[in-house]
């Protein structure tokens, strides 16, 4: 199930290329580059020849041969490699300016094409003219040596991305958050406005255990975070997949995961359960929407271990379902589909009605779904244990109040429109976005003076040292708020 809350509104994703550019990009790329490293080698293996050879006829062909190749563009090649380079990196999901392997392919590139200019043309023109001298010759034997050994140094880190992210990266983390990077192995659209997006560990890496019910928190290749739910089957560690809705409403984290290609890389929490399976005689799952993505992995589970199910999965209308067809084919005869819009609202009442008290009932969807199924269970069948997860969490209505950052001075009031993250940000005060719903901890803020009311998702009240703990992304408070800010 996904949760898409409001970022930063400064922090813009980069530009992306679609799988099949970017895939001609590369592949220019690689072609420009592995031409440029060859015409450097062939160079210097000529200066080696010359030097060891005692024919002047013959140098004086080998500089011909080598002026010729020159005079074909081959300075135009290597101003095309460090423009394809730069391309990838811009549009690409590791960006221009943040990991140092990029920079430092980038910085070896434009050295090589820096002396080129400065030292390897002329001498090599001149060679060629026949007015080169030996200062020349051992200028171009350096000079195509080192060039030579600096392609080479780009190339084994384009392969092996060594080192890590710049500086400003490890601001961007949530405490402790234990990311670790994915490839996106294929993205799927699986109802309008849903893609399906499978996720595998780098080099065939095992990717954490998880637990049905469980979600990922994911850093997108702006920056955003959003939690997703897990709705591939528990026992793979190959693969990750989860379902992502594009909301044209949301405030851009899905519209982002649906311009995921395959290739791109993020970087994902390990699995986290607050929606656990329990053991139970039998099971009823019930799914509004995209909150399917958790109950599959629960269906999967619950299968494989033989175990009675029945699931009422309920939506607008059929083609807005994620995997219903998958589904009905598979299980005909323990889902049932209401497309709200020809079938209108399922009976929950006869649903619940009369099951055992041993059945365990599980529910995923947006509010009111929830709140209908919690009244009608504690109506008419309160012996079952009734499950949810919902789109988002129970709140009471919020109400204005007073909001001070002690270390900056700043004053502000913070409506019941809006966060208090979003008044901090709007008065200057730099407070790190994350989740933005509570979860990751990058927002939270130690409490001066007076009494923060967090939403009971949240990771934890009390900083080490025993002071409350302030998230301005959904905390509120009934009276006037000093925080460390």
């Amino acid at each position: 199930m996904p949760a898409d809350t409001t970022p930063d509104a400064r922090r813009r994703p980069a530009p992306r290329l679609g799988f099949a550019a970017r895939r001609v990009l590369t592949a220019c790329h690689v072609l420009l580059s592995v031409f440029w490293l060859a015409y450097m080698a062939f160079v210097l293996v000529l200066c080696v020849w010359v030097a060891a050879s005692s024919d002047p006829a013959a140098a004086d062909a080998a500089w011909k041969v080598a002026g010729m190749f020159n005079g074909l563009g081959t300075g135009a090649v290597s101003f095309l490699v460090l423009g394809t380079g730069i391309a990838l990196a811009a549009t690409g999901p590791r960006g221009l300016a943040r990991h140092w392997w990029v920079n430092a392919k980038l910085a070896a590139t434009a050295l090589v094409i820096a002396g080129g200019l400065l030292l390897l043309r002329p001498s090599l023109t001149a060679l060629a003219g026949g007015a080169g001298t030996g200062g020349d010759h051992a200028a171009l034997t350096a000079g195509t040596a080192l060039g030579t050994a600096a392609l080479l140094f780009a190339a084994v880190v384009s392969y092996a991305r060594p080192w890590g992210r710049i500086g400003r990266a490890a601001a961007e983390k949530p405490v402790a958050d234990g990311r670790f990077e994915v490839r996106v192995r294929r993205v799927v659209p699986v109802a309008a406005k849903v893609h399906a997006i499978e996720l595998t560990g780098l080099k065939g890496k095992l990717l954490p255990p998880f637990e049905p019910g469980a979600h990922l928190e994911i850093e997108l290749p702006s920056g955003l975070v959003r939690h997703y739910s897990l709705c591939s089957y528990a026992g793979d560690r190959l693969l990750y997949r989860i379902a992502v809705l594009r909301e044209e409403a949301g405030r851009g984290g899905s519209r982002e995961a649906h311009r995921l290609r395959e290739g791109d890389l993020l970087r994902i929490s390990p699995p986290r359960n607050r929606f656990p399976l329990f053991l139970h005689s039998g099971y009823l799952f019930i799914a509004g929407g995209i909150g399917i993505t958790p109950i599959m992995p629960m269906i999967l589970q619950v299968e494989r271990a033989r175990m009675p199910w029945r699931l009422v999965y309920t939506g607008r209308d059929r083609s807005t379902m994620a995997f219903a067809d998958q589904l009905a084919t598979t299980w005909p005869g323990n889902v049932v589909l209401y497309p709200t819009a020809k079938f209108g609202r399922p009976d929950f009442v006869s649903e619940l009605a009369g099951l055992p008290a041993t059945t365990g009932v599980y529910a995923c969807g947006p509010v009111p779904l929830i709140d209908a199924l919690a009244d009608i269970v504690r109506r008419v069948a309160p012996q079952l244990e009734l499950h949810t997860e919902r789109f988002t969490s129970d709140a009471a209505t919020p109400v204005p109040f007073e909001l001070i950052a002690k270390r900056t001075g700043a004053a502000v009031n913070v409506g019941a429109d809006r966060s208090a993250l979003t008044a901090l940000a709007e008065a200057g005060v730099e407070v790190r976005p994350g989740c933005e719903i509570g979860v990751c901890g990058s927002c939270r803020l130690r409490v001066v003076e007076g009494r923060p009311e967090n939403p009971e998702q949240v990771p934890g009240g009390f900083a080490p040292d025993g002071s409350p703990l302030f998230y301005p992304c959904v905390g509120r408070s009934r009276g006037r708020l000093v925080v460390d800010a």
